[in-house]
């Protein structure tokens, strides 16, 4: 028996055909498979040692839209609007995304509170206070697809449209297509107003894909007029199917920029320095005369000063966001260790910390340097170990910790030190002849942290030389701190390099403190230590 198939059978299944004939040609991209086929990740790939901070992404696009943007031409930009950059699933979120999912940092991060109109300073600054090392800011220079010609398949799409069918001949891919997404991707470090490294994400060759007529948009004599008969609607459809094939290559570019060039560009000494971040703690605090703390005048005064140098340095600076002062009330316990906290994220392996003290020291209970800190109204003042300080911004194990210290710790009597008699005596009999920093060298050293110390005093017991820190007067500050002041802005510079190591701030401060003492008729002897590691180790110099 012969069944013949219904009309109806017929249009459904011409339908169905005609339903899968409209595919389009064009492939869906697939970045974990050509990651894989083409080995873009190393075997035993480590992330790159840096915290980064990736900018909200912008765009300053090469081709001018209103020259482009039109009908009747082969080539269109697709203006990417603020979603399409920085919204969920937008540009930008892709990009973090696969450098998360293929571990390519230690840490990536959006920067809190930024957008695409903040100034680099201010993207730096928020990064810097968030603990990142750099800055990524992403740029789309091109996002565009054109026409570029007729292809091989034209001649069997004529054939087809004269011997078949017209309607079969709109799935012949027989026009060629580009697509381009360039996106500038600019490194800078959160320390340092400087560039240091810059890519573009483009692929090796422009993306070329061949269409048929429904890939684009269908039209009746589609054949005989592409792409002149194109509108704002066939680009967009164009630019649909093709930009998510630049997206991909974008991605491998990046993965390829940071698996070849920036893994090895990290490991140089250059790039180390370039992304070292200053970091600073300044506490500056007058004693009030209610006992057992002296009254003192400068120690405020001295602390703003060198705050200030800090900032302003040339060479080594400490920026802004990396820096807290906290000056005479507003120094409590609670402050320093917040303070020390915050800045114990920014302080990491490849960093230097500067930690300043103006102001009364003491002993504790268990004969540890101390600082005397804020003193609210009749109440006893607030203290804190140096031992306990250190720990606290040590967290992350900085390269080093310079401490620079104007204030005595084993003058009963002097001005700068609230330690009592008592407590001298006991140190004496405890530990005569050593001086009082060596366990703070040897906290450092066991960390593995190089350790620098300036100070007024040897912190040496016993020493008639060396245990006051002098307030002069004339001078309007602590001995220690005019001439370190003086050094560091230039002073001590006796190479003419324009930079002022810490032999040349000893020689430079060691001579001016000895000698103006004993026109004062006092002794007073500095103590200058680094270690073995920072020979030649370089401060916060010059003024800006």
């Amino acid at each position: 028996m012969v069944r013949t198939i219904s009309v109806a059978a017929k249009l459904a299944l011409l339908s169905s055909l005609l339903l899968a004939a409209s595919c389009s040609n064009v492939e869906t991209p697939d970045l974990k498979a050509d990651v894989e086929r083409e080995k873009i990740i190393p075997p035993g790939w480590q992330p790159v040692p840096l915290r980064v901070g990736i900018a909200p992404m912008r765009a300053a696009l090469e081709l001018d839209e209103r020259r482009y943007n039109v009908d009747d031409t082969k080539r269109w930009v697709l203006t990417p609007d603020e979603q399409r950059l920085n919204g969920p699933g937008g540009l930008n979120q892709q990009l973090i995304a696969t450098l998360r999912d293929y571990h390519m940092f230690e840490y990536v991060a959006t920067i809190d509170g930024a957008s695409a109109s903040t100034s680099r300073e201010d993207l730096q600054n928020m990064a810097l206070r968030q603990g990142l090392d750099v800055v990524v800011v992403p740029t789309v220079k091109r996002q565009d697809v054109g026409y570029v010609d007729s292809n091989a398949a034209y001649g069997w799409n004529m054939f087809v449209w004269w011997m078949v069918s017209p309607i079969f001949s709109w799935f012949i891919a027989d026009e060629d297509f580009d697509a381009n997404l360039h996106i500038d991707m600019r490194m800078y470090p959160t320390s340092r107003d400087a560039e240091l490294l810059a890519t573009r994400l483009q692929p090796p060759q422009t993306i070329v894909r061949s269409l048929d007529d429904w890939d684009h948009g269908f039209n009746l004599f589609a054949m005989f007029s592409t792409p002149g008969y194109m509108g704002e609607d066939n680009w967009k459809k164009v630019g649909g199917l093709l930009m998510p094939i630049a997206e991909n290559e974008a991605k491998k570019s990046m993965l390829r920029f940071v698996t070849q060039d920036l893994s090895r560009k990290v490991a140089e000494e250059s790039f180390r320095e370039a992304v070292r971040r200053r970091v600073g703690l300044v506490i500056g605090v007058d004693g009030t005369g209610q006992p057992p703390v002296p009254l003192t005048r400068f120690a405020s005064a001295d602390a703003e000063s060198l705050a200030s140098q800090l900032l302003e340095a040339e060479n080594d600076r400490v920026p802004e966001a990396a820096l807290r002062t906290l000056l005479g009330p507003r120094a409590t316990r609670r402050s320093v260790e917040q303070a020390a906290d915050e800045l114990a994220t920014m302080a990491r392996g490849n960093d230097d910390l500067f930690v300043v003290f103006t102001g009364v020291g003491m002993l504790d209970d268990t004969l540890r340097p101390t600082l005397v800190l804020a003193q609210p109204g009749g109440q006893k003042a607030e203290t804190i170990a140096l031992a306990d300080l250190l720990d606290r911004l040590a967290v992350n194990k900085p390269r080093t910790i310079t401490l620079l210290l104007d204030c005595s710790f084993a003058a009963p009597g002097d001005r700068r030190c609230a330690t009592s008699a008592p407590q001298l005596e006991k140190l004496l009999a405890t530990q005569p002849g050593k001086s009082l920093f060596l366990p703070l060298q040897a906290q450092m050293a066991q960390a593995g942290i190089g350790c620098v110390i300036l100070s007024a005093t040897d912190g040496m017991p016993g020493n008639p030389h060396g245990m006051k820190a002098l307030e002069i007067e004339d001078l309007g500050h602590g001995l220690f701190s005019a001439f370190a002041v003086e050094a560091l802005a230039g002073k001590a510079d006796t190479s003419g390099d324009r930079q002022v190591t810490v032999e040349e701030f000893r020689k430079y401060v060691g001579d001016k403190v000895k000698r103006i003492a004993e026109l004062e008729g006092e002794s007073q002897r500095g103590y200058f230590s680094l270690s073995d590691s920072r020979k030649g180790y370089t401060l916060p110099a010059m003024r800006r």
